[in-house]
């Protein structure tokens, strides 16, 4: 992993989050990349050329002012945090929120997006409602989505996979170790079986035959008549720092069929969620 980037509205909830992308820059050993989108209001009626290009010269002036003022205020987060040498590279675009933050990525060819949940204007939409799924579908890769009333004590000891045995998921597997090795984390393989049926825990052993070897994890099926209660109960319990989920590229349909569990999970869920979108795994 060489780099990551971290979209921010300048929000209080937006600077916990630096923490959490602080801290899997420095373990992962990758530069990270601060972003800052704002959008400039759509002026209508019959102002004069010289005078629209005032405001807007005056509006760019004012979100700048805003930027230059919050970027101290990440850099005393980042000393506090003791990753003082750690590469941070501070950003200002205009646009809209989510294309931009995914034409960045891009260009930058970041390895992760770390970002707050919740918050003010641009960052606040892109984990709730419908642009949740331009993010999910067009991200070139995994988005780690950190909730406001998250709690981070620094380290990351236990990650739980959501997993429906799929061949997708071994492949992603691999990514999910990665971050495990960085942070000697135990990972927690878990699949909510709705059903209660016995074959489920089959398919779990074939699952498990098929993942590479890592020496710290478990692998648990567990009961419940809904997914997110499943899940939920089961991290309370264990005390996990992190969901993963591998996440599809869904129609407008198929949305609509079919409620993505990633996307209800990063409404209820209130620990990081990590997805991995299944469109980027070989």
């Amino acid at each position: 992993m060489k780099k990551i980037l971290f979209p921010t509205d300048l929000s209080a909830a937006a600077e916990r989050a630096f923490i959490y992308a602080l801290h899997i820059a420095d373990n992962m050993g990758a530069e990270l990349i601060t972003l800052h989108v704002y959008q400039k209001p759509e002026v209508r009626g019959g102002g004069l050329p010289h005078t629209l290009s005032e405001f807007y010269e005056s509006y760019d002036l004012d979100e700048f002012e805003n930027f230059k003022d919050s970027i101290p205020v990440l850099r005393n987060i980042q000393r506090k945090e003791g990753f003082e040498s750690l590469s941070v590279q501070h950003l200002l675009k205009s646009g809209r929120t989510v294309e931009t933050v995914l034409q960045v990525a891009n260009e930058e060819k970041v390895d992760m997006i770390v970002m707050g949940t919740t918050g003010a204007r641009g960052l606040k939409e892109i984990f709730i409602g419908s642009v949740a799924g331009e993010v999910l579908e067009n991200g070139n890769c995994p988005v780690l989505a950190i909730p406001e009333k998250a709690e981070f004590d620094g380290k990351i000891d236990d990650i739980a996979f959501a997993v429906n045995y799929q061949d997708e998921e071994v492949q992603a597997f691999e990514q999910i170790a990665e971050l495990c090795r960085a942070f000697n984390a135990k990972i927690h393989c878990l699949n909510v079986d709705l059903s209660h049926t016995e074959g489920y825990r089959h398919e779990m052993e074939e699952f498990k035959a098929k993942l590479p070897a890592y020496p710290n994890i478990e692998f648990e099926v567990l009961q419940s008549t809904d997914i997110r209660e499943g899940l939920t109960q089961y991290m309370e319990t264990h005390k996990v720092d992190v969901l993963v989920m591998v996440t599809h590229k869904r129609n407008f349909f198929q949305e609509l069929l079919r409620y993505s569990h990633a996307k209800e999970m990063s409404y209820h869920c209130n620990m990081p969620l990590l997805s991995i979108p299944a469109h980027t795994l070989d």
